[in-house]
């Protein structure tokens, strides 16, 4: 993108084809970016598309451009992240919240609320969006997010208090939480080192967020043997696989397995038998 005058139509076309080698939405990865780099509106885009970007606006989205091609995350560059229709502060110490796991949100909301289950303990909570949703929306819940990586503790803290739910939600690592509440909800790292290794588009996340042993069950195994809850609440990868279906089954575990809107095996409903 060389120094000239650059109408936000032309940026968005020129930056668009850019980012087709690195991304599977360029175009909205550009529009993101130039609305960050603006500090407009993408509907102000659409409705400005012959204004001329000054030079302070285009140096900044060079820099924004040159780390989308690098690889990082669209919401790590500008900080934020729509959720279950709330906007969360993140950085590149935590996993982007992923629209799939609204999905798992939204059946713990459901079934939280008919079943009257008010004590959850999340175990992960990265930027705190599961738990800060849930305390959201379940008006009498209390909720423990659980989270080894200091960082995630600050940053769910923070999201807490934005979102005026922090007296609800005691955020920390463990050893504060019950271990027998209602239910236990997480969406652990459960990828295999393989599997990692097979999807580059996911190196700048950050690795223990991501990866869960070997087999990628390892914190599935954790969580279920030191908690003794009604119900538990997992995001799984897809599909299901075949050795944490083998532990559940070992364990004396029941299950139920819920594909995603697109279809996909997504969710984990467990209980002990």
């Amino acid at each position: 993108m060389a120094s000239e005058k650059w109408t936000v139509k032309n940026v968005l076309e020129w930056t668009t084809k850019y980012l087709k080698k690195v991304s599977l939405s360029p175009r909205v990865d550009a529009e993101m970016l130039l609305s960050y780099a603006t500090s407009q509106s993408r509907l102000w885009l659409y409705t400005h598309f012959d204004e001329y970007l000054n030079d302070d606006a285009l140096k900044r989205y060079r820099e924004f451009i040159k780390k989308r091609y690098e690889g990082v995350p669209v919401h790590h560059i500008i900080g934020k992240k729509s959720f279950m229709a709330l906007e969360f502060k993140i950085n590149d110490k935590v996993l982007v919240p992923r629209p799939e796991t609204e999905e798992l949100v939204e059946r713990v909301i459901v079934d939280a609320k008919r079943e009257k289950w008010l004590k959850i303990v999340e175990i992960g909570c990265g930027s705190g969006v599961i738990s800060v949703s849930i305390a959201k929306y379940i008006p009498d819940c209390e909720i423990w997010a659980i989270d080894v990586n200091e960082n995630a503790i600050a940053l769910t803290k923070e999201n807490a208090k934005i979102h005026n739910v922090s007296e609800k939600i005691h955020v920390g690592t463990y050893g504060m939480e019950p271990l027998s509440p209602d239910i236990v909800v997480s969406n652990p790292p459960y990828l295999t080192k393989k599997e990692w290794q097979e999807l580059p588009q996911l190196h700048k996340e950050p690795y223990n967020a991501l990866v869960g042993g070997e087999d990628g069950n390892e914190l599935y195994k954790f969580i279920l043997k030191r908690y003794s809850p009604k119900i538990f609440y997992f995001e799984i990868a897809h599909p299901f696989r075949q050795s944490l279906k083998n532990f559940f089954e070992k364990e004396g575990f029941s299950y139920e397995i819920i594909n995603d809107m697109s279809g996909r095996n997504r969710i984990a409903v467990v209980r002990k038998r």
